[in-house]
């Protein structure tokens, strides 16, 4: 309230929470509310999920075969499962694991504290001695970078697409071989299948390159599980609905057309020329050619986008405007089929 819903506030864009949600009441609980604060102020809330959530006792298990969707659908997930199906869910955020903050300190390698010759005990083979960070903050500079880039928090996801995240700490130490190996900056490094199927799960994977001092977000899944139509459409609907980048881009148009209309009191005689001032504010963030290049999508993020104002009954001068926006898509995966032509050698009897 202090800021979206005062005049002259600037709202908030996003919410960062240094939180590991688990499983307990009290975490689904907290998520729950905080999602009705994220949903009623347009600012979606990211943070990040514990591996208690996933049975887990550390990221480093993550690795072992096993169907997390199994797992997700036992009795002992009601309460999440009950959150994912909730209409706020999709202003959430839910991202794993955690990465490497800094090296650790030894004058050798570069990093040291100010004042005294300290050198911690970090070998490589103790995952608990490294400062690992929470994921939302990795996230968090995407949108950061996103905005100030293009002015909108769409590009935030793929190697391309902005959801880079560069310049992760790496430290090197010795194996029992005698061979000089890279401590993964990430928790670990999760496969391709595991990002995808963590995806539709609801959470958002940071993917670490091997040998590499890079890691990416390939997508911005929302902890909001996508409801089942009868139709193609509405279940399509369904899916970018559920996803924060998409999500971004509607909560600052939300934030700016309750700004502009707060600004407007009193200047309108009807609806009719509310809806005409929207429509053509909304057409400046409108880009019709789908080949443009991902930098023109991401200045222009809207590929279609109306605005229809109808008189509240019974409270004059109570104007309720719904709009319809349409993104520009953004490739979630490709299936690949490959066609095989190979000549055989003949036979010797030939």
């Amino acid at each position: 309230e202090e800021e979206f819903g005062t005049f002259g506030g600037a709202p908030f864009g996003a919410l960062i929470g240094d939180f590991e949600i688990t499983r307990q009441p009290e975490d689904m609980y907290f998520i729950e509310q905080m999602s009705h604060v994220a949903a009623a102020a347009h600012a979606p809330f990211i943070t990040a999920a514990s591996p208690e959530l996933f049975g887990l006792e550390s990221y480093a298990d993550l690795g072992k075969p096993r169907d997390l969707s199994k797992v997700f659908g036992t009795v002992e997930y009601a309460k999440w499962k009950a959150f994912r199906e909730s209409e706020d869910a999709r202003y959430v955020g839910l991202t794993l694991p955690r990465f490497l903050g800094r090296l650790p300190y030894n004058p050798l390698e570069g990093a040291t504290t100010e004042g005294f010759n300290y050198v911690e005990d970090v070998d490589g083979t103790d995952h608990h001695k490294y400062l690992w960070c929470n994921a939302a903050y990795a996230f968090g500079t995407k949108l950061t970078g996103a905005f100030e880039d293009y002015g909108w928090c769409a590009a935030i996801r793929g190697v391309e697409g902005g959801g880079l995240v560069e310049n992760l700490p790496t430290h090197t130490f010795k194996t029992d071989e005698g061979e000089i190996a890279l401590k993964c900056p990430t928790e670990i490094a999760i496969t391709d299948r595991r990002e995808k199927e963590l995806s539709d799960l609801g959470f958002i994977s940071l993917v670490h390159c091997k040998n590499t001092d890079y890691a990416a977000f390939f997508g911005a899944q929302s902890a909001q599980k996508a409801r089942k139509y009868a139709s193609d459409a509405a279940n399509a609907n369904a899916v970018l609905s559920a996803q924060l980048q998409y999500i971004f881009a509607v909560s600052r148009i939300a934030h700016y057309m309750k700004a502009m209309m707060r600004d407007k009191i009193g200047s309108f005689a009807a609806a009719a020329n509310v809806e005409d001032f929207l429509n053509r504010w909304l057409t400046q963030y409108v880009l019709l050619d789908d080949n443009a290049s991902q930098e023109q999508k991401a200045r222009f993020p809207l590929r279609e986008a109306s605005v229809q104002v109808s008189e509240v009954p019974g409270r004059p001068g109570v104007y309720r405007a719904v709009s319809f926006l349409r993104p520009h898509f953004q490739l979630d995966e490709l299936s690949v089929s490959l066609r095989l032509v190979a000549e055989l050698p003949a036979s010797s009897n030939a």
